[in-house]
């Protein structure tokens, strides 16, 4: 797959999708310094739209990779991208096996863009976290890089087929580290610590529209999550 012309097949498809991003949608990229230049690295961002994968993956100067439905795939245009971007593909309905693939690409020292919100966000304020981040950061030791997109949803709302022109923005934050977890199955605690601190950063990236309302916050988190979430 990481062939000489592959790579070069990626740099040009980057080149000029940012290129038309930053005429089109007035695309800005903020913070990108945060990121770690090697070494697996997990990139957690807000959902909003369909372009939110490319959008957070060209804002950077090494390859992103990221995690997507294997569904988008039927739709020619996205199913070239995902082969030129190394898309990884796969069925939501076996989130073990996602996580297993995500792993190896980090344990191999590549960067992957993780929505952690699971979905996109209809009402464009940040959603519960699932623990799908924290527990690949636990795993492999890899940083976890909150990040925020603002924008994409009015650029290309969710059911919408169609791009409008726009801005958008996409903020990159400090690393967060966690410590390597070696045992098989991680202490509910301390994925459920690692999940709320990792969204909380990505909320501070996030304009106050964007934020969840208090009492949403409050319906959250729990001190139980939900069965099936150690691995």
């Amino acid at each position: 797959m990481e062939s000489i012309a592959w790579k070069a097949l990626y740099a040009i498809t980057k080149f000029i999708l940012t290129a038309l991003s930053k005429v089109y949608l007035g695309y800005r990229a903020e913070g990108s310094e945060n990121v770690p230049k090697v070494g697996g690295v997990i990139i957690a961002c807000n959902h909003l739209s369909h372009l939110d994968p490319t959008l957070v993956g060209i804002g950077l100067p090494r390859h992103v990779f990221h995690i997507a439905k294997q569904e988008l795939a039927r739709v020619f245009f996205l199913r070239a991208l995902f082969f030129i971007f190394g898309t990884i593909l796969i069925d939501r309905t076996k989130g073990k096996k996602a996580l297993e693939t995500a792993r190896e690409y980090l344990e191999k020292g590549r960067a992957i863009i993780i929505f952690p919100e699971g979905t996109r966000s209809t009402t464009g304020r940040l959603m519960k976290g699932k623990v799908g981040a924290a527990l690949l950061a636990m795993k492999t030791g890899a940083p976890v890089v909150p990040a925020a997109i603002i924008g994409s949803d009015k650029c290309m709302p969710k059911h919408s087929r169609f791009i409008k022109p726009g801005k958008v923005l996409v903020k990159y934050g400090k690393p967060i580290y966690f410590e390597r977890v070696e045992c098989e199955e991680i202490p509910r605690h301390l994925v459920w610590d690692a999940t709320r601190l990792i969204m909380e950063k990505i909320e501070e990236l996030l304009p106050e529209s964007m934020r969840p309302l208090p009492e949403e916050k409050l319906s959250f988190y729990s001190d139980i999550l939900p069965e099936g979430a150690d691995a």
